[in-house]
């Protein structure tokens, strides 16, 4: 074995066992709630909101305490844009099986990743603050719901659909698109202050309308991926300040 690859194998320890530390520091006396709201509002400005119902998978891999909330959203003042996902995980008491990673489930569900990326939305917070988010652009083959095989176009190729995804993750002071980040917070608040951060996990999505237009599968007026990005931000920056608390003790965490 090479020296390289004795010193990976000692880093990977190393990391392996201070990110399992957190689970043998001191039980947190409580859990501070998140700053995102429980309920999502069903109406806001132009948009009009209708709540889907979390079912399957998705609730079984998770602890029971988990707590889950999921809105559709379309713009009435404009039936040519997309409607918009919103997709929100609360985290119960056992924070190391109520909440993860979306790429897990999106890998699962058979999507494959064309983009990963860290952005901000600027000015998303109702305090003027930025939001960081990780965005993931990604496609999939259509399936006929019926038949469940792949949708065939005239020109012989399958058509697929794009999906553009900011997730990041909601305590009780802090915001961050890193799980990592977020496990190395959680360590300290135990450690330091004695307390949990309950998160939330959210999820703002949209498909890409352009991809469709692009295989000759759609009329009409349709939006790219750098357009559908731009509708994402802009509609991430009406509801963030709707659901989205400053706490009193936001400089505390320091």
């Amino acid at each position: 074995m090479s020296k390289l690859q004795i010193r990976i194998l000692i880093l990977t320890g190393i990391l392996a066992v201070g990110f399992s530390s957190v689970w043998c520091l001191p039980k947190a006396e409580s859990m501070k709630p998140s700053r995102l709201a429980r309920h999502l509002p069903l109406e806001f400005e132009t948009y009009r909101g209708k709540r889907v119902t979390v079912t399957g998978r998705e609730r079984e891999i998770l602890a029971a305490d988990t707590e889950f909330e999921r809105v559709s959203y379309v713009d009435s003042s404009d039936s040519s844009i997309p409607g918009f996902e919103v997709s929100v995980v609360f985290s119960g008491k056992d924070l190391n099986n109520s909440i993860h990673r979306p790429e897990v489930c999106l890998q699962a569900q058979g999507w494959n990743f064309e983009k990963e990326t860290d952005v901000v939305v600027p000015g998303a917070l109702r305090d003027g603050g930025d939001m960081t988010f990780r965005e993931i652009v990604c496609r999939k083959t259509v399936f006929d719901p019926e038949t469940k095989k792949p949708v065939i176009l005239p020109n012989g190729e399958q058509l697929y659909a794009r999906r553009v995804q900011y997730y990041t993750f909601l305590g009780h002071t802090d915001i961050t698109p890193g799980h990592y980040d977020r496990t190395m917070i959680d360590m300290k608040d135990r450690l330091f202050k004695g307390y949990d951060q309950r998160w939330a996990y959210v999820t703002f999505s949209m498909v890409v309308t352009g991809a469709y237009a692009e295989q000759g599968a759609m009329q009409g007026k349709s939006y790219n991926l750098e357009e559908t990005e731009k509708l994402l931000a802009t509609f991430i920056k009406k509801l963030a300040p709707l659901v989205v608390d400053v706490p009193e003790d936001a400089g505390d965490n320091s």
